[in-house]
Order: structure tokens, then sequence, then C-alpha cells
């Protein structure tokens, strides 16, 4: 697992360019697959370095979530790399958990766009929403 020392973490937070204090996120498996985009705020990204575990910050609940919090399917950070810009993060990440997306996924990333504008679902569900969510609010 990837993590540093808070310290440190300031250091990495000075050389990034966060636009209306976000930077967006690319997070993937070891095999190369997207499992989803999202955001981070500077607090997000502190504790994602300092725990080794993968926080967001969430537009709709305007606040920081750690992923897994209410699923138990966390994902621990392996490799952070940087864009030419400063300006994203892509993620390499162990992925604990048959998925990744609140719809019941293996990736935020199961339909395709057709070419008369439709949607397809092209990936078969891998765990039951309704289940793991139960009762929670998120």
């Amino acid at each position: 697992m990837f993590k540093i020392s808070f310290r440190k973490t300031r250091r990495v937070l000075s050389k990034l360019n966060f636009e209306n204090g976000l930077i967006p996120v690319v997070t993937m498996n070891s095999e190369g697959e997207v499992l989803m985009v999202a955001f981070m705020d500077k607090n997000a990204l502190l504790k994602t370095l300092s725990t080794g575990f993968m926080h967001y910050y969430s537009r709709r609940r305007g606040r920081v979530w750690m992923k897994g919090e209410s699923s138990g399917f966390v994902q621990r950070v392996l490799e952070v790399k940087i864009n030419c810009e400063n300006s994203a993060l892509l993620f390499t990440v162990e992925q604990e958990g048959p998925g990744v997306c609140h719809m019941g996924y293996k990736t935020c990333f199961y339909r395709k766009i057709l070419k008369n504008g439709g949607l397809k679902i092209v990936e078969n569900r891998v765990f039951n929403p309704k289940r793991v969510y139960a009762g929670r609010r998120g």
C-alpha cells in the first residue's frame, strides 16, 4: 500500500493546480481498467495520501468520503501519478469487493453510447446495490 507522512503530503499539495478547490481523479486497477472518475479537494487528498485508502470529495453531498464507507468495498492506493499540467491525478488501486459503482457494477463505465444516441449496458451487475446499501444514506 502506498502512503506518505502527513507532513510530506503538504509538499505534494503545493505542486497541484486545484480549480475551484477541486482536482479530477481517475482511479484504475492494476490491470489498467478505469474504475471511476471523481474529484478530490485538498482534505480528501491529504487523507488519501496519509492513510493509503481512497477518499474523494462528493459535490452532491458537499463533503469528503472514504470509498467503501457504506459498502465496505475500500480502495487501497498502490501508485499515484500526476499529469503534465499538475491538474489531474491518476491512482492505481487494489479494489476490495466485487465492484466500485453504486449501481452494482465492477466499474462506473458499464454503458456505451450507441450510434443512434442511445445507451446500452455492456457489463453484468456484480452485486445487488439494494442489499449492499440497505438502510444507508449516501
